[in-house]
């Protein structure tokens, strides 16, 4: 019967790994289920046994072992305590025996001897690990190392059984189960394995160096085992709601074992031992990798092993005197370096410095002058790394993850001694900066120089430097204004220096030219591209030393640059610094008394200078040898700086006295913690600031006129001029400048090189445009000013579209263009909406808009032309809804609802899927239609308009008509596929969830084939794209649930539909893997689904009852569920029941989920 079963077994296996043209697609089947067929057989210990013993082929093996597992795990009860320890006796001699078995057999075989430890684990039959263990020890100690390596394959399929992570069998235990398991051995075993692995170390450390090849095997797999216990997941006393029912394994695990690991891990030699052994580890790559990571999950030791603080700071004493013994005592070959990173990373975040401030001074020293040598040392290769396009960028890695342990120390940089980390802040500083300068005063021009890669080709597959080392960038910004005495006069220095020596090549440049009488005439530019490689690198250090991020929040000037300019105010003079700023066309050293220049003044009017230099060199006709990428880095640095310093509002820095200086004794008498120089410079109302104005729009004006195919700069330059305007209080300074005139006219002639400029250009300049003239105070100015660039594209729109042959020439390439630029305009003008112009452009841009609607009947063939008519439905509605009157909303309803039966008459059934396009740009006429209907819905919760005075009657559309239309249009496009596509999936769906919080009603009356759509979207969308499109599905299905409950629509087909939903919400949280997160989100959607079916709600408990085998679970199950709907609860949907449902709902999981949720 045994040798059938292998008989049958080997010619289905034949089948299964034969190539497809041999065998047909039924004899595949019927070989797969003949080997399931096996794998279910009951009681197959002695066929497998001799199918083990007698079989050659190894996907038999590996079958039969899984079958093996299988049927111990499902005949448990069936089997005496000898017959489970017969068997685990004998899949281990097997394994001795079998040397030369294939590692996946082996490894199959020792999962299975791991799952029956597992399974009597918590069972009287079970032996525990003790004999296993002890066959483990007589491996090792036997000296073969082929014994020893199967030895620590058997600890290591141990530990990923019990781990109870993504590593564990699919066995089918409860996450209770596992749980317990897992605590069980955490609390007997896991640290026996540790000591196991003690006890190889000490051998192995004993052993002359070099180890020999067995040695080396054996380390490699011992360290690799002690990394695994050392990154264990110690379960917690309290486990987080959040985790239960999770087999899920976090990306970042600290070291944090019980009171039980304290003579061990606290001990002195263990520490020394792994220094100790990672020396001799450290020349193998694979072997240092697993040492070196022992040695950071080390450095990350944290909890109650730790009695107190002084024990915490007795370990960082001794795990400092290992390493920074090691690190003074070797050279870091290049894959240690990223381990080394993370183990100083894991000490500044799990250990206070209140600890390293208890050590004796030479340790801290020590440590911080190692961070800053290596953290030099990984920046200089990783720079080399980058400069030679390395794919593997282990520097890099490093080098960042250093930075962001600097990070973690300067926050808390007023614990320390003042002046404590200067000297380490300027070594960084200087480091980086000298490796991405060219020599004399850096080094990059090295590693450019090895680099021999086409620039132009890197340049086309690079993302902008500003983004890619953003972070990076951040970092050295803050590192630096910990030192501004420093890094901002040498930053304002080697800036001065460079855009001379440009200045200089430029005018030899032209001296050459002229001499040989031709402009065009070509000359070697390697100098120039030196240059400007430089000065793009020190905008970028410049913009994130004087600026920080401010996403969401005011841009200020940074707390350390305002205290560095007053502290120097003593030094410096107003007047020369006013004259250092107003001069860019001057040497800064030719200006007299320019050292009493206040230094933040100096570093801008460096960038100023460039500026000059570059218009200058425009103005000479040698624009080609000015470089784009610069001239886009200085607009991107001045964007960001005029945030923050240009036209500052005082009162902030007023308020924020304490907080701003807080670290520096740097206060005047008055307390004032603004500035003078820079007030002076840059405040509202001064001379400084209104030229800082002129000059940075004559610049916008001079980049727009020059560099129109260079649309990544003209884009920056238009940002630094909303930027200008961005501010209603600021733009009233800013409209004072005549420039602003000239380029409205400019704008208005809509000639070359206005008729040049790109889409995003022309948007962003409209919109500056449209904000400037809001800046006028006297509304007659505001509407001459106005009036030059709204007539102007009224003339030019209507100018084309009115033209007799219009119909006949609105195919062409030409027209097609024009109407594009138009349509860009227009967008341009919508977004420079303010609540102050509203009124006004809503008057103007109606009229366009009616018109749109025709032209999405001549151009429904362009995607492009319909996507801007649609994009400026959207921004007007998103702008202008909330704030227009009755009559107004009307009108734009009107016009919204007529765009969208044009749309919907050219679009629907019409649109196919085609997965091998970009289906995302494709489809992006799509997502733009969902974002209108969601704008909208804005003003059903969000209303601003102005009473009317005689209301209208009814038959009015309203804007959930229009959406419903719309949505009429759109959901049979959203196909399953299309919905994989982030950004529409998203839109979609946060559309929904805004239709039924506000019009759940209009579910009730919808065609059935829409409605069918819609529920089969949502109920795809619980389970399939992420936890953001979840809650959004559990809040319809809320929203939904509750409308039925509150309108009585018993029997109805939305009714109907909650009881499908209440199906799916609960299984889906009880059994299913379900985010913890959401548990608010959850618990109210099911309290809703059940107010409306609760016969159907005792069913699905019933069930749920009937199916658990063990009565111990049956009785938990039905008290926890007795205490989720108590009688006390009322079944009503109102605010207190759903707070109550939460509650308890939060403790039944806690008490359940442990053991529904089944691996």
């Amino acid at each position: 019967m045994a040798d059938q079963s292998m008989q049958e077994l080997e010619h289905a296996t034949q089948i299964v790994l034969a190539p497809p043209n041999i065998v047909t697609s039924e004899q595949r089947h019927a070989a797969e289920a003949v080997i399931l067929s096996f794998r279910k057989t009951k009681l197959p210990y002695n066929t497998c046994k001799f199918i083990l013993e007698n079989t050659k082929s190894d996907y038999v093996l590996f079958q039969t072992a899984t079958t093996l597992k299988e049927a111990i795990v499902r005949e448990w009860n069936l089997l005496s305590a000898d017959d489970i320890e017969s068997l685990r006796s004998f899949l281990l001699r097997y394994i001795t025996k079998h040397i030369s078995l294939q590692s996946y057999v082996r490894e199959q075989i020792l999962q299975t001897v791991a799952v029956i430890l597992k399974r009597g684990t918590l069972d009287p039959k079970g032996s525990g690990c003790e004999n296993m263990f002890t066959d483990v020890t007589s491996l090792i100690s036997s000296g073969n190392v082929t014994m020893q390596l199967v030895a620590c394959s058997m600890l290591t399929s141990l530990l990923n059984e019990y781990s109870s992570s993504s590593r564990t069998s699919n066995a089918g235990f409860t996450w209770e189960f596992h749980n317990r398991c897992k605590r069980t051995f955490e609390t007997s075993n896991l640290k026996k394995v540790f000591l196991f692995c003690l006890q190889v170390l000490n051998e192995i450390d004993g052993q002359p160096t070099p180890l020999t090849r067995e040695a080396i095997a054996v380390l490699n797999r011992v360290l690799s085992i002690t990394e695994q216990v050392l990154s264990w997941e110690f379960t917690p006393k309290n486990l987080m709601r959040r985790r239960i029912g999770l087999f899920e394994t976090n990306t970042y695990v600290t070291l944090k074992p019980n009171e039980a690991w304290r003579d061990t891990l606290l001990d002195r030699n263990i520490l020394q031992l792994f220094f100790k052994i990672h020396e001799k580890a450290r020349f193998n790559s694979e072997m240092a990798h697993h040492s070196i990571q022992c040695l950071g999950q080390l450095a990350s030791l944290n909890g109650s092993i730790f009695v107190n603080d002084e024990a915490r700071t007795q370990y960082l004493q001794s795990f400092l005197d290992g390493f920074l013994h090691l690190l003074a005592s070797i050279d870091l070959q290049d894959f240690e370096n990223l381990g080394v990173a993370t183990t100083f990373k894991n000490l500044l975040m799990m250990f206070p410095l209140p600890c390293f401030l208890a050590l004796p001074d030479t340790h801290f020293q020590a440590l911080v002058d190692h961070m800053t040598r290596l953290t030099c040392h990984m920046g200089r290769l990783a720079a080399m790394e980058e400069a030679l396009h390395k794919d593997d960028t282990i520097y890099m890695e490093g080098y960042e993850k250093m930075l962001e342990t600097w990070m973690q120390l300067i926050s808390d940089v007023k614990s320390l001694p003042e002046g404590a980390l200067k000297p380490q802040a300027s070594q960084i500083f200087n480091s980086y900066l000298q490796c991405h300068i060219s020599p004399p005063d850096g080094i990059r021009s090295q590693n450019c120089a090895e680099a021999g890669v086409d620039d132009e080709e890197i340049d086309e597959l690079d993302q902008d430097d500003r983004d890619k080392f953003s972070d990076q960038l951040c970092c050295i910004g803050a590192l630096a204004r910990v030192i501004p005495e420093h890094s901002i006069p040498l930053l304002a220095k080697v800036l001065e220096e460079r855009v001379s020596r440009l200045n200089g090549q430029l005018q030899r440049l032209q001296q050459q030219r002229e001499s040989l009488g031709s402009l065009e005439a070509s000359f070697d530019t390697s100098i120039l591209n030196i240059l400007h490689e430089d000065l793009h690198w020190l905008i970028l250090v410049a913009a994130h030393v004087l600026t920080e991020e401010a996403e969401g929040e005011t841009p200020m000037i940074p707390a350390d640059i305002m205290a560095y300019s007053i502290s120097n105010s003593k030094n410096v003079d107003i007047q020369t610094t006013l004259k250092v700023l107003s001069s860019p066309g001057e040497r800064v050293d030719d200006i007299p008394g320019s050292q009493t220049t206040d230094g933040v003044v100096r570093l801008i009017s460096a960038v100023f200078r460039l500026c000059e230099v570059e218009t200058r060199a425009v103005n000479a006709q040698l624009t080609d040898c000015v470089s784009p990428q610069v001239g886009s880095s200085t607009m991107w640095f001045l964007k960001r700086w005029v945030l923050s310093y240009l036209l500052p509002d005082e009162n902030y820095y007023n308020q924020s006295n304490t907080d701003l200086m807080s670290g520096y004794q740097c206060h005047n008498n008055n307390g004032h913690p603004m500035s003078m120089a820079l007030q002076s410079a840059f405040g509202r109302d001064t001379e400084g600031a209104q030229w800082t104005i002129n000059f940075l729009i004559q610049k916008v004006i001079c980049n727009i006129t020059t560099w129109s195919s260079e649309d990544h700069l003209l884009v920056d330059s238009l940002k630094v001029l909303v930027a200008l305007l961005k501010n209603g209080s600021k733009s009233v300074f800013v409209v004072k400048c005549n420039l602003m005139w000239d380029l409205a006219r400019l704008e208005a002639s809509n000639k070359p090189p206005i008729s040049l400029l790109s889409p995003s250009a022309r948007r962003l300049l409209l919109k500056a445009l449209i904000m400037a003239g809001s800046g006028f105070k006297d509304t007659s100015v505001k509407e001459e000013f106005w009036k030059i660039i709204l007539q102007s594209i009224h003339d030019r729109f209507y100018g084309l579209l009115c033209q007799e042959n219009f119909t006949k020439i609105c195919q062409s390439t030409e027209v097609r263009e024009s109407v594009c630029c138009l349509l860009e305009s227009l967008l341009g003008i919508a977004q420079g909406t303010r609540v102050d112009n509203m009124e006004r452009l809503f008057l103007y841009l109606s009229p366009f808009m009616a018109e749109n609607v025709k032209l999405i009947d001549v151009y429904h063939e362009y995607e492009t032309i319909v996507s801007l008519i649609l994009e400026l439905l959207s921004e007007v509605v998103q702008r202008h809804l909330c704030y227009l009157g009755e009559t107004n909303s009307k009108k734009l309803y009107d016009i919204c609802l007529s765009a969208i039966q044009m749309y919907s008459k050219h679009n629907t059934g019409k649109r196919t899927i085609d997965t091998s396009e970009d289906e995302e740009n494709k489809f992006h006429d799509i997502l733009i239609v969902m974002e209108l209907l969601t704008n909208l819905l804005s003003k059903d919760f969000l209303d601003f308009g102005p009473p009317e005075e005689t209301p209208h009657t009814n038959g009015q559309v309203e804007g959930a008509d229009v959406v419903m239309y719309g949505l009429n249009m759109l959901v049979p496009l959203m196909s399953a596929e299309l919905l994989k596509f982030p950004s529409l999936c998203s839109q979609y769906f946060k559309l929904l969830t805004f239709l039924t919080d506000i019009h759940p009603e209009k579910f009730t009356s919808l065609p059935e084939n829409l409605f069918k759509a819609l529920v089969a979207s949502i109920e795809h969308g619980l389970t399939a794209f992420g936890p953001d499109i979840t809650k959004m599905c559990l809040e319809i299905i809320t929203s939904l649930a509750t409308h039925v409950f509150e309108s009585n629509l018993t029997g109805s087909v939305l009714h109907t539909t909650m009881s499908h939903f209440l199906k799916l919400v609960f299984h889906m949280l009880l059994l299913e893997s379900f985010d913890m997160d959401l548990i608010e989100t959850a618990s109210t959607a099911l309290f809703c689904l059940i107010c409306c079916h609760q016969d159907q709600y005792r069913e699905l408990v019933n069930q749920l009852l009937q199916s658990q085998i063990e009565e111990q679970y049956k009785q938990r199950l039905l008290v926890a569920f007795n205490n989720l709907t108590p009688p006390t609860l009322t079944m009503t949907i109102n605010r207190q029941s759903k707070i109550a449902f939460m509650q308890n709902f939060d403790q039944f999981l806690v008490n359940v989920r442990g053991f529904l949720c089944i691996k």
